[in-house]
């Protein structure tokens, strides 16, 4: 039988699955492109903690007011709009200390659009799986 995720013990573990999922497609993102600099190596557990912890906190407060404010046309693309706004506020956070840095527009978008990927893989595998089996 598996353990009651409610709770803290759920929100912590769900904070750690992600802050590896997200630091992973960070650190493939900045192998992959010249255009994501983490200028400190070691601040890259900080920057996926705090773009998993936006994701986790703040994830659940956006995506319905946002469905609300576009009466749910625009559902589907929610969580990528969620994930460029806390890819933004991520990057400003680093940014002003020079840790982490997103050259370009577009260069943006394809990282949140990786980053919306690995967050739909761990709503399914943390979310929505366990309360179906």
């Amino acid at each position: 039988m598996l353990p009651d995720m409610d709770g803290v013990t759920g929100v912590l573990l769900g904070l750690g699955v992600r802050l590896v999922v997200f630091g992973l497609v960070i650190i493939v993102a900045a192998k992959k492109s010249p255009k994501v600099l983490i200028h400190k190596r070691w601040a890259t557990p900080l920057i996926a903690l705090v773009f998993a912890a936006l994701n986790i906190g703040l994830y659940w407060a956006l995506t319905p007011i946002l469905n609300l404010a576009t009466m749910g046309a625009l559902g589907f693309v929610m969580p990528l709009v969620a994930n460029m706004i806390f890819l933004a506020i991520t990057v400003r956070i680093f940014e002003s200390k020079q840790w982490f840095e997103i050259k370009g527009l577009l260069t943006q978008v394809y990282l949140a659009l990786a980053l919306t990927a690995a967050h739909g893989l761990c709503w399914l595998g943390l979310d929505y799986l366990p309360r179906k089996f």
